[in-house]
């Protein structure tokens, strides 16, 4: 809301509505370019008012009716005005005088001052929302980070289980990431555990929890359903227990497409110490640069 104007600025408004304006069309202009309405300032008729009474009376009526828009709005006007606007007919000087005087009492100018402050708090509340959102997102992660431990731990739940709880907790962070994803799906006879997006590829995801490191038959699988795929797909296989060292060895260096997760990997990414788009960065260049699908995050986290 505007702020509302001092009694003094008030009684110059009304001064100047003589000092700036002789005839009264060109008054009125000025009213209705201020956003008054013409039926409001024709309430006052300039064979009853003169320019100082319309102005002391429209200012009354606004202030009664608590519009102190309306009356920012016209003291915007006179804050620009650069002298009278009849200046064949009117103290040039004395009205330049008023107008310097009037924009000292006023300090900015109100619409000016009014489109700041407004910018201003809707910068303060986008702060806040943005706040309340990060700290959000940070209570969501330590959920899902505790959500996982506690699968670490518990002996109430079959590995089976474990791996749809797990599944749930990897497809909650990729929201919580930002990144573009889809749940689990059949195609062709096929199940597929999840879908993202990541840089230019598509990822095709495979979560596991077994009781030993998975072997080198459940990864040809996954290796199968990709290369079934756009030469575009790549895979994330997800392993709570790690991976056998031979079926590293046996889809590492030609050509791989699967990118290797262990429950440590997504420990460090649950507990904040690396970001999901950090991780996933990391071992693509892992895989790029050095064919090594399994690039241990412990490398690169805080």
């Amino acid at each position: 809301m505007v702020k509302k104007l001092s009694f003094e600025a008030k009684e110059r408004m009304v001064e100047l509505s003589g000092a700036c304006f002789w005839y009264w069309n060109g008054f009125y202009s000025f009213l209705e370019s201020c956003g008054v309405p013409r039926q409001l300032h024709r309430k006052y008729p300039r064979d009853a008012y003169n320019k100082y009474e319309l102005m002391r009376a429209l200012l009354d009526e606004l202030d009664r009716a608590g519009n102190s828009a309306l009356i920012g709005a016209i003291a915007s006007g006179f804050y620009r005005l650069n002298g009278p606007l009849d200046r064949d007919q009117l103290d040039e000087r004395k009205a330049k005088k008023l107008l310097a005087e009037f924009r000292g009492m006023v300090g900015d100018d109100p619409i000016e001052a009014e489109i700041r402050r407004r910018e201003q708090e809707k910068a303060k509340t986008a702060y806040k929302e943005a706040v309340a959102s990060q700290r959000a997102q940070v209570k969501r992660i330590e959920d899902l980070n505790n959500d996982f431990l506690s699968l670490t731990t518990t002996s109430e739940l079959s590995p089976q289980q474990r791996g749809f709880r797990l599944e749930q907790i990897v497809f909650e962070l990729l929201s919580l990431s930002e990144i573009e994803h889809r749940r689990p799906f059949r195609t062709s006879g096929e199940q597929i555990d999840g879908h993202f997006k990541y840089e230019k590829f598509d990822y095709l995801v495979e979560v596991k929890w077994t009781q030993k490191p998975t072997k080198q038959p459940e990864l040809s699988v996954f290796d199968g359903k990709i290369r079934g795929k756009a030469q575009s797909t790549r895979g994330l296989f997800i392993s709570a227990n790690g991976f056998d060292d031979a079926a590293i060895k046996k889809y590492s260096g030609d050509m791989p497409r699967i990118i290797l997760m262990t429950g440590e990997d997504l420990m460090l990414v649950l507990s904040g110490r690396v970001l999901f788009a950090d991780a996933m960065k990391a071992k693509v260049d892992a895989i790029v640069r050095l064919g090594e699908i399994l690039f241990p995050l412990r490398k690169v986290a805080l």
